[in-house]
């Protein structure tokens, strides 16, 4: 009787112990959803197009574009990143830059790119470099590099992706590129 006992008080605690392991999963998928993984640089970009245009009631992202809300004109254009002369072909899967229609005094762009190996990946991270140092020269002089610019610019490599990105909400952007990459 002894043994049954036993043996009823420790399937029990089994029980429980793995009902807590159950409820422990659920709270951190919860708390950490899984995100679906992308593997092209156009669907790395549309989540973060849709992401900036959730977040800034003055744009929306409707058919590949960045909108002006309130005109329904585009305010940026998507461009293949190739139209920079920092980048080269032969590094490159596939690429876009995000930039403003009218650029006087509106530094923000965007760059997603996906690297044709490891190697081309670190050559892409340093025409990033180059593209910033292009932004520092043409901005520094109005003074908003410093003032500005500095706390909303980020470049991420993650595999053979990268993203350049000067925007106000850089660190937001930076983690939806993160959590959507493969």
């Amino acid at each position: 009787m002894k043994k049954m006992l036993l043996g009823i008080i420790g399937l029990g605690v089994l029980f429980a112990l793995l009902g807590c392991q159950r409820a422990a999963k659920q709270m951190e998928e919860m708390q950490h959803p899984k995100h679906e993984k992308i593997e092209d640089a156009q669907g790395i970009l549309d989540k973060v197009l849709t992401h900036i245009a959730e977040h800034d009631v003055a744009l929306s992202f409707e058919n590949g574009e960045l909108l002006d809300t309130e005109l329904g004109i585009p305010r940026f254009e998507i461009v293949p990143v190739l139209e920079n002369k920092h980048f080269e072909e032969k590094d490159i899967v596939d690429g876009f830059i995000v930039r403003p229609v009218v650029e006087v005094e509106n530094p923000r762009i965007l760059i997603v790119v996906e690297a044709v190996d490891k190697k081309a990946s670190l050559k892409l991270q340093a025409a990033m470099g180059k593209v910033k140092a292009d932004q520092y020269q043409t901005y520094s002089e109005a003074g908003m590099w410093t003032t500005y610019l500095i706390d909303h610019n980020k470049t991420i490599r993650q595999g053979n992706f990268l993203i350049y990105v000067t925007w106000e909400s850089a660190a937001d952007i930076v983690k939806i590129f993160e959590q959507h990459v493969r």
